[in-house]
């Protein structure tokens, strides 16, 4: 009689949660939510999900040493990573790294964490519509009001954009988590004690999902303080749930390897902020990773809620002086997260309505700190998700509850219909049989007699370049057999120590160690006392015989570069290769080349116009060109040399035009002849 108690007393949020949940599957089926099958993971245009499993199996085999249980061996063999750096949500691949012996071989969390996602989204905005909303649970009309305004959040585009995409920021949740605390925090939290030990467990929760939710609730907990100091609670009240909440998370990474992870590089450098008026216009942000805006329907409701006030407010219905002496600590604190959060968000470049404004010098110790979160527009979701919620609630407060119903439900079908491409793609992709089908190119039995033998434990990359299809499929086969690897993504990846340190690792070669040559590569294979094979196209390596037919020496060493993977200003990449025009440049795709003599040949049209050379260096370092010879110089053709004596890393082509004279690149080359 309790449980059925407790389920009346919470009907209202657990409807939202339910609807939540209903969506999720609209969208995603139920077949993500086996957890034994992968493929619909590993079969993701995108490598991202690739990256978050893996890294998952991976980690669920890797020995334990403590401190760090959430370092990572097996990934970058022998190196120290973290699972933090996978986004493969810590806090889940611990709890199930201690279930492993008892899980299948093949086992993922993410269709379930997916669906809890979309549930929590759900249930904690309704929650919080009723309080704002101030809507009891016996008013059935304004509760549906409620459930209706929970759809609009549930459809949030941020939530849209990141499920199954970059898994871990789906967590939208924890925002609104955060926000309800801090609603109820005068019943829910009426000591500091307990204070205490909830922003330590909401610490503890960021810090074991994904890092970029520490600074948006650290916000919304900035607002909690700000108001216990309105409210003259003392300094303890106002400064140590701060403290518990840092201190609980910085501990947690601590723990999580954060800190000890080899490879970490935690500044890129750069913020990408965002363009705030972006929040309510589309399309004006500078990329995907900027695009902040909070939905059609969202917006419409926005909108709703200003009209709705000010109406409110000549009508006298609202007391604007009487309103902010009663509600004034509230709003004292909400303006607070709003102005930090956006201050956070933008970054130091200022941009509105997709114009630059300028950019704000700041030292170079907070640069840092702040390019630790350096895709800073996330943040503005924090922002997005107070608009959406503050106009559902002004709605709620100002509207009857029929035609609050009408108006939310509306704003959510809005909210979907802004979105209906996007929500079509995913309906589409998930309910196609083909997305939970093994589509990998490693279809040799030999593949498997590899894996099963005994012979091979650790598969080795001859160099560091996860941007190839075979990559994932390579690393899988890996993790599935239970090897480790050498090379790995990571998030916050120190790449220039990675491509040094793989380089590095082929002077010795192990016998338990299997070898990859991926595409240019295999421009590498005379360097190394290897066997050679070939599965499924993949070059391999061997210190001792296979019982295969070895792989014949090529005549001509040559591989073709993929022109479409070229970086290309005042040009276009067409299917023919690179056009170039006045004032173009092209410069192709990074390779790594190990010591030889290289020919590079060119072919297209107008080189008699251009200025062709070669160049390598580290990412963000110096770069130096190489001292070519031209061999062949035409037109159409355009052929040069170069040796070298030591790994060149990220080794590329560059084509200039000289004058307004068009340049076409329709091939290039490279073979290694000596």
């Amino acid at each position: 009689m309790q449980g059925f108690a407790a389920i009346r007393r919470n009907r209202w949020p657990l409807t939202g949660a339910l609807l939540g949940a209903l969506v999720f599957v609209a969208l995603y089926g139920v077949r993500v939510l086996d957890p034994t099958c992968v493929d619909w993971i590993l079969n993701n245009p995108s490598p991202d999900p690739s990256q978050h499993y893996l890294g998952w199996a991976f980690f669920r085999r890797s020995t334990v040493r403590p401190p760090y249980l959430g370092a990572n061996y097996s990934a970058i063999y022998p190196y120290r990573t973290s699972i933090l750096f996978t986004d493969s949500i810590p806090l889940l691949a611990l709890l199930f790294k201690c279930l492993s012996p008892i899980l299948p071989d093949r086992f993922q969390y993410f269709g379930w964490w997916g669906l809890a996602c979309y549930a929590l989204q759900g249930g904690l905005a309704q929650a919080i519509l009723a309080r704002l909303g101030g809507v009891r649970k016996e008013q059935t009309a304004r509760g549906w009001a409620t459930v209706a305004g929970a759809g609009i959040v549930v459809l949030f585009p941020a939530l849209t954009m990141r499920m199954f995409a970059h898994t871990a920021l789906a967590a939208n949740w924890l925002i609104l988590l955060a926000v309800w605390l801090w609603l109820q925090s005068d019943r829910l939290l009426p000591t500091t004690h307990r204070a205490c030990l909830v922003w330590a467990g909401m610490g503890i929760l960021c810090a074991g999902i994904h890092l970029y939710y520490l600074p948006m609730v650290g916000i919304v907990l900035v607002g909690y303080a700000v108001r216990r100091g309105l409210q003259k609670r003392g300094a303890a009240a106002v400064l140590l749930p701060v403290l518990c909440f840092c201190a609980a998370a910085g501990a947690e990474l601590v723990i999580l390897g954060a800190f000890a992870a080899n490879f970490a590089g935690y500044s890129n450098g750069y913020l990408s902020g965002a363009d705030l008026l972006n929040l309510v216009v589309p399309g004006i942000e500078a990329s995907w990773e900027q695009n902040v805006y909070i939905g059609l329907g969202a917006v419409a409701v926005l909108v709703l809620a200003a009209v709705s006030l000010v109406v409110a407010c000549v009508r006298g219905k609202i007391r604007f002086g009487a309103f902010c002496r009663r509600h004034g600590g509230w709003m004292f604190a909400g303006t607070a997260v709003l102005v930090l959060d956006a201050v956070a968000a933008m970054g130091n470049t200022l941009t509105l309505g997709g114009h630059t404004l300028g950019t704000i010098p700041i030292p170079q110790a907070l640069m840092d700190f702040w390019a630790m979160f350096s895709s800073c527009a996330r943040l503005a979701w924090l922002a997005g998700l107070l608009l959406a919620l503050l106009a559902c609630g002004v709605v709620l407060r100002l509207w009857n509850g029929r035609a609050a119903v009408i108006l939310l439900a509306a704003g959510a079908l809005l909210q979907g219909y802004g979105q209906r491409e996007e929500l079509a793609n995913r309906f589409s992709r998930y309910h196609d049989a083909e997305t939970y089908t093994n589509q990998t190119i490693l279809t040799d039995p030999a593949w498997e007699t590899l894996g099963e033998q005994g012979k091979f434990s650790h598969l080795a990359f001859v160099s560091f370049d996860f941007e190839h299809d075979e990559f994932w499929d390579l690393a899988a086969f890996a993790a599935d057999h239970g090897w480790t690897s050498n090379s790995f993504y990571m998030g916050h990846m120190d790449g220039n120590l990675a491509a040094v340190t793989l380089a590095g690792e082929m002077n010795t070669l192990s016998p338990d160690t299997l070898y990859v040559f991926i595409d240019e590569d295999e421009l590498a294979r005379d360097s190394f006392g290897l066997h050679y094979y070939r599965l499924d196209g993949v070059l391999i390596g061997s210190v001792e015989p296979l019982d295969l037919t070895e792989d014949p020496v090529p005549a001509a060493d040559a591989h073709e570069v993929d022109l479409s993977l070229s970086d290309v200003s005042n040009g276009s990449v067409t299917g023919e290769g690179v056009e170039l025009s006045s004032g173009g440049e092209m410069m192709t795709d990074a390779w790594m080349l190990f010591p030889g003599t290289y020919q590079v040949t060119l072919t297209g049209s107008g080189f008699d116009h251009s200025y062709i050379y070669a160049r390598h260096g580290l990412i963000n370092q110096e770069t130096y060109k190489l001292d070519i010879e031209f061999i062949g110089i035409d037109p159409g053709k355009m052929v040069f040399t170069f040796s070298t004596g030591e790994p060149l890393y990220y080794w590329r082509t560059a084509v200039h035009t000289l004058d307004d004279t068009p340049v076409t690149i329709t091939s290039i080359t490279v073979e290694k002849t000596g």
